[in-house]
């Protein structure tokens, strides 16, 4: 019940016409320019859906571009929707971005490209690397007394870090092995 109610909360601050029952949050992690990972978890009825939880593997962009790997991984993501099965066959209702208004331009950008009428935020952390804020690529929007969807924001935020930085790591033992 309380998935519910922290999900109504959220649907009202972010001013959303209908209550998002599929949310898809990404975020980036790299050593360097080694490993660059997206991770992406979703959450189903403010419930953490592991089975649909995917890891992208950043091949073409140099470097660190932050945005130009969130493009990738979305744009990989999305080419799946016409799918006839499986997670990615359905579309998110919310779309989630571990960063700020840049990530959330790029995004919005991508979506158009496409067709798609997705909300898009990013979950804004401050300097002790804290959720503080939601945005969009105009605005911020304050959660900090907001308590339901601080508590839902921080929880999805943390989970898209620790499975993201988790992938990362887990492919650079694995070269590390085979060197």
């Amino acid at each position: 019940m309380s998935h519910i109610k922290n999900l109504k909360a959220l649907t009202k601050v972010l001013g959303l016409m209908e209550m998002p029952r599929r949310i898809e949050a990404y975020d980036i992690s790299n050593i360097g320019s080694e490993h660059l990972t997206a991770g992406m978890i979703v959450c189903e009825d403010g419930k953490f859906k592991k089975s649909d939880y995917r890891t992208f593997r950043i091949g073409s962009v140099e470097g660190t571009d932050d945005y130009a790997s969130m493009r990738e991984a979305l744009t990989r993501r999305l080419e799946h929707l016409s799918d006839s099965q499986g997670s990615f066959s359905e579309l998110p209702d919310l779309i989630l971005l571990d960063g700020g208004r840049g990530h959330v331009s790029v995004i919005r950008e991508l979506l158009a490209q496409k067709g798609l009428d997705i909300p898009v935020f990013g979950m804004v952390k401050d300097d002790y690397h804290k959720t503080r804020a939601l945005c969009t690529d105009a605005e911020e929007i304050s959660i900090a007394r907001e308590q339901d969807v601080y508590s839902l924001i921080y929880r999805i935020q943390e989970g898209v870090h620790r499975y993201t930085v988790g992938r990362m790591e887990h492919a650079k033992r694995k070269t590390v092995r085979t060197s």
